[in-house]
């Protein structure tokens, strides 16, 4: 039985290999994805100086095992009594199916900054959507595999 449980260990371990490419392939993406809209608010705010021309929605892009994160923040800044002015992260509630509803991300939204918002959250929310899917994936393939161990004892 001990063949048994090499053949099984190595073809779980390859599919969960497989899908952590894909997830590393996708978080790739969303990366690429993110460095873009960022090149393109920077480039707009040298040519168009002052606060108001100042995007106010950050994003960001993490990885904790098999769960990609792409979330959308809301920028406030606070002036202190001394002069100095901080910078403070507004939590920007998730819709349903992995997106975030423009609705939500209008209030920290430039004028300016809607198209380019729109086009990365379109592109944000499929990788979103496949991403949780490759997480349940690995998921049951751990569990499955357990399932196999504990049969071949």
């Amino acid at each position: 039985m001990n063949g048994n449980n090499t053949t099984n260990s190595s073809t779980y371990e390859s599919i969960q290999a497989c899908i952590d490419r894909r997830l590393d392939e996708i978080e790739e993406r969303a990366s690429a994805i993110i460095d873009t809209r960022w090149q393109q608010v920077m480039h707009h705010e040298k040519q168009n100086v002052g606060w108001v021309n100042r995007s106010r929605l950050s994003l960001r892009c993490y990885r904790k095992g098999g769960n990609i994160r792409l979330e959308w923040s809301g920028v406030k800044w606070k002036k202190q009594e001394d002069g100095k002015v901080l910078r403070l992260r507004v939590h920007i509630k998730k819709g349903s199916n992995h997106n975030y509803p423009i609705t939500r991300l209008l209030p920290f939204m430039a004028e300016w900054e809607q198209p380019i918002v729109e086009e990365a959250e379109e592109e944000l929310s499929q990788i979103r959507r496949e991403a949780y899917h490759l997480n349940r994936a690995l998921t049951s393939i751990r569990y499955a595999w357990k399932a196999a161990l504990k049969r071949n004892d």
